[in-house]
């Protein structure tokens, strides 16, 4: 494993990339859809709104920090929302030789934690599938109220939209759970794992274990990917990804969002 200083956890390594330019617009969309889930009630993309604030379960005191320290350092780095002052838990962390039987307990004590589902998903969406694995809790915001998205709750009003914006309407992130099971990330490099853990903190992807054109450090655990394609850092891509999504116009459609991201990643890259 490095070192577990806070120097290192806070210098932002990106792993850079050789781009299939004759195609570079398509596989820029392909990679956006990917990793960006339409939210609940609208088919836009719910991105943090108040500072992240992350906190790891069942390791030594430097690994914590080591993490922590990395998450908001690419939060910082990508745009996202930081604090430097204590703040109220919203990324909780667990690293566990039992991931099912923990989520097993989550299932039933803490629901919610889940995410938006039906009473009958509950067991099915807590089953441990992934080395790594998340959970995203949602809400709808109007810009005064926000509240958690529920399918057994009406969602809130907006006011009056267009073609271009979603009345009034946007999706934000409340609340992200997390679980490393730690028999299968053996042999891995701390750093690795942080950077991981770093872009699920940030974003909910729409799919994982899918070896696309561009790297991403989420491809860590694909299993048709060759290790020649495989990163073991924040990717070019994954930052672009990152920076494009907290730089983006909020309130509008998720069709603009998407359009807005692929652009700063064409730009990023020094494609027209």
């Amino acid at each position: 494993m490095p070192e577990n200083d806070a120097d290192t956890a806070e210098t932002v390594v990106v792993t850079g990339m050789r781009l299939k330019t004759e195609r570079l617009q398509e596989i820029i969309g392909d990679f956006v859809r990917d990793h960006g889930k339409r939210a609940p009630y609208s088919d836009q993309i719910a991105r943090w709104d108040r500072a992240v604030c992350p906190q790891v379960q069942n390791v030594p005191a430097d690994i914590s920090a080591f993490i922590t320290t990395r998450i908001r350092a690419i939060a910082q780095a990508v745009g996202a929302p930081t604090s430097r002052a204590s703040c109220k838990t919203n990324v909780d962390i667990f690293f566990t030789d039992q991931p099912q039987r923990l989520m097993d307990a989550v299932a039933d004590k803490y629901p919610r934690l889940l995410g938006y589902h039906f009473v009958h998903q509950a067991k099915a969406l807590s089953q441990v599938t992934r080395p790594i694995q998340a959970w995203y809790v949602t809400s709808t915001s109007n810009g005064i109220l926000t509240a958690i998205d529920d399918p057994y709750q009406m969602s809130l009003g907006g006011g009056l939209g267009s073609r271009l914006s979603t009345g009034g309407l946007r999706p934000v992130l409340t609340h992200v759970l997390m679980v490393v099971n730690t028999d299968r990330i053996l042999g891995l490099k701390l750093g690795a794992v942080a950077d991981y853990l770093g872009v699920l903190a940030l974003a909910q992807p729409k799919v994982l274990g899918q070896c696309g054109d561009l790297p991403s450090i989420l491809d860590l655990f694909a299993a048709n990917c060759a290790d020649d394609q495989k990163t073991a850092t924040l990717s070019a891509a994954d930052k672009a990804y990152l920076e494009g999504l907290y730089s983006m116009d909020p309130w509008e459609t998720g069709v603009l969002q998407r359009s807005s991201i692929s652009l700063h990643m064409r730009q990023s890259f020094g494609a027209p």
